[in-house]
C-alpha cells in the first residue's frame, strides 16, 4: 500500500482572513503606541537628573527594556498574521499616535507622562485584546492581555513614585 500524499499547509493561526486585518491594523496601532512609549522612557531615562536621578533611571531602564520586548512580539504577531509590520519610523509613529515630549522635563513630569503613556496603552491593549476575542483570536488575545498587564504594573510603580 502507497502512502497518502500530503498536501503542504500554510502556517495555522487562530484567525480566519477577514478578521486577520481588523486584528493586524490594531496590532500595527498598538505597536506604534509602543514604540514611541519605549522611545520616550529611553529619552527619559538618559536625561533624568535630581534628588531621584538613580531610582527613576532603574526603572526607566527596566520599563524601556519591557517595551523593547513587547515591540518585538507585537511586530512578530503582525508578521504570523500574514501582513507586514510597519518599515519606517514615520510609519510606526503614524500608526500610534501617543504624544511625545520634546526636552528634558523635570524628574516628576517625566514621571507623570509615561504614567499618562503607561495607562492608555494598558487600556489600548485591553479593548484590542476584547476585539482580538470576538475575531476569534485567541493567541493575539492572550498577547494582548499579557501586555496590558505589564502596562498596568509599570503604571502602579509609576503612580507611586509620585505619591508624598
Amino acid at each position: 500500500m502507497e502512502p497518502q500524499k500530503q498536501t503542504p499547509t500554510k502556517t495555522p493561526t487562530s484567525a480566519q482572513p477577514a478578521p486577520k486585518r481588523e486584528v493586524t491594523a490594531t496590532l500595527a496601532h498598538l505597536l506604534g503606541e509602543t514604540y514611541a512609549l519605549y522611545f520616550q522612557t529611553q529619552s527619559f531615562h538618559w536625561n533624568v537628573r535630581g534628588p531621584q536621578f538613580f531610582s527613576l533611571h532603574r526603572m526607566f531602564e527596566a520599563q524601556y527594556e519591557d517595551l523593547a520586548g513587547a515591540v518585538d512580539r507585537l511586530a512578530e504577531r503582525i508578521r504570523a498574521l500574514g501582513a507586514l509590520a510597519p518599515s519606517s519610523l514615520a510609519e510606526l509613529l503614524r500608526a500610534g499616535g501617543l504624544p511625545l515630549e520634546h526636552g528634558a522635563p523635570p524628574a516628576r513630569s517625566m514621571v507623570e507622562t509615561l504614567l499618562r503613556g503607561h495607562e492608555r496603552i494598558g487600556h489600548a491593549m485591553r479593548d484590542g485584546a476584547a476585539r482580538a476575542q470576538q475575531q476569534g483570536d485567541t493567541v493575539t488575545h492572550d498577547l494582548l492581555s499579557d501586555r496590558a498587564f505589564h502596562h498596568d504594573k509599570a503604571a502602579w510603580m509609576l503612580r507611586a513614585t509620585l505619591e508624598e
